[in-house]
């Protein structure tokens, strides 16, 4: 949150002395906040319990999950492998639809 404030501090002083304002040539990923960070966040959702303004961070780390998942493909090697399970096998294993089940008859079997 505290990167998130001093972006916005920036751009507004920014625009405040008729500068470029969002045309700086600085983002808030990697000027202000790191891959390491925005992925090191569990989502317990203890930040946005604990604030006393209840500002929810959570929001703002999910969508700069999401952009740089969707935009960048820059997301860890394992997230990007269970990705591309969900799109061809609509869930996160690497089993076929058909195939998900064949361990319950290896169950009935024994």
């Amino acid at each position: 949150m505290m990167d998130t404030r001093d972006r916005l501090e920036d751009i507004g002083a920014s625009l405040a002395n008729n500068g470029p304002g969002l045309e700086d040539g600085k983002s808030l990923m990697r000027d202000y906040i790191t891959k390491e960070e925005i992925n090191a966040c569990t989502s317990c959702n203890a930040c946005f319990e604990a604030c006393p303004v209840m500002i929810n961070p959570l929001g703002i780390i999910l969508e700069l999950r999401r952009y740089v998942a969707m935009e960048e493909s820059g997301s860890p090697a394992a997230w990007n492998n269970m990705f591309q399970n969900i799109e061809t096998n609509f869930a996160p294993w690497k089993f076929s639809p058909g195939d998900r089940f064949n361990w319950a008859n290896k169950v009935n079997e024994g």
